[in-house]
């Protein structure tokens, strides 16, 4: 039973958000589509860097990465192995173009930034986010890069400039907030008192606002169709692939927030902007907005049984 409720205590304020949100946009006039949009953008831009750097800028993250080497290597490994394999069998298994880049995209690409560290958080506490932080600095910039790649290949405008594609990802506040924070980790930089609670404060609000807005985003009327395909990438998704990676994280060595930092980098849903770049290459949009839809909504539910199993197994300890 004490499984069971710490498991729904780290799962429950993360879907109450969402709720919470959804509820708002659509039965109030307190917020609509166009609040969520412009307050997406302030939490991109603002509360998640700020979140990312203050939970890498007070640990030592020296020794952090020192000791967490192996995770890195085998979260960016796995991925780049996992993207290969996809753009193999997708093609030959999904025979509708327009839905093989979505697809593949909809398998590899999680909302970690958001997810990730709320969860690791919200059962170990803000000071043991940093595996989760420097992951995030490792995979966003992969996940879209990789995005990219994807939907060139297989979405109907293939001509991309790439220049301009490798300046914005080096120019994504999430990438720079988190290499900020391991250059002043690793200098020891200190900010002063005001301008370090300034930014702590501002660290607190993005998971809250961020799960708000996803929430408020979730669109139903989206869901009609393409069923049968969403539940196989949904299946593979949550499923089989933290089935495949937990043993992997295990055997490494890695317990507690390590473990369930690794995990979280493919039990996530599926990325909100995935829908947007779909819609843009010309790739089948509906079937992209669907997946963020079913798993953010999934992802609650076999987030809860991973965690309840692993505790119960000794794996996740508090």
């Amino acid at each position: 039973m004490e499984n069971i409720i710490v498991s729904f205590n780290v799962i429950a304020p993360v879907f109450f958000l969402m709720v919470l949100g959804y509820l708002l946009v659509n039965y109030t006039s307190l917020a609509d589509r166009k609040l969520t949009k412009q307050a997406n953008a302030i939490v991109f831009k603002i509360f998640l860097p700020c979140m990312l750097f203050y939970n890498v800028y007070q640990s030592d993250i020296g020794a952090e990465i020192h000791s967490r080497i192996k995770l890195c290597i085998w979260a960016a490994g796995g991925l780049l192995i996992l993207f290969v394999l996809l753009c193999l069998i997708v093609p030959k298994v999904v025979k509708q173009e327009n839905q093989q880049g979505v697809v593949i995209q909809g398998i590899f690409r999680s909302n970690y930034v958001i997810f990730g560290v709320a969860v690791v958080q919200n059962m170990y506490g803000a000071k043991s986010t940093t595996t989760a932080a420097i992951l995030s600095a490792i995979l966003v910039p992969m996940y879209n890069f990789l995005a990219v790649v994807v939907l060139s290949i297989f979405g109907e405008k293939r001509e991309t400039d790439w220049k301009k594609i490798i300046l914005d990802i080096v120019k994504n506040p999430l990438i720079i907030s988190s290499v900020l924070g391991i250059i002043f980790s690793l200098l020891g930089i200190r900010l002063p008192t005001a301008v370090d609670t300034t930014v702590q404060d501002l660290a607190k609000l993005s998971t809250p606002i961020a799960f708000m807005i996803l929430g408020g985003d979730l669109d139903f009327s989206k869901v009609r169709g393409n069923l049968k395909v969403a539940s196989v990438v949904l299946t593979i998704k949550l499923v089989i692939l933290p089935l495949i990676m937990i043993p992997m994280i295990v055997m490494m060595g890695y317990r507690d927030a390590d473990l369930l930092s690794g995990l979280l980098a493919y039990q996530t849903p599926v990325a909100v902007s995935s829908y947007i770049m779909a819609q843009q290459a010309g790739a089948d949009g509906q079937l992209a907005g669907q997946l963020v839809v079913f798993s953010s909504v999934l992802s609650i539910f076999t987030l809860f049984v991973t965690i309840l199993i692993l505790r119960t197994i000794g794996l996740l300890g508090i």
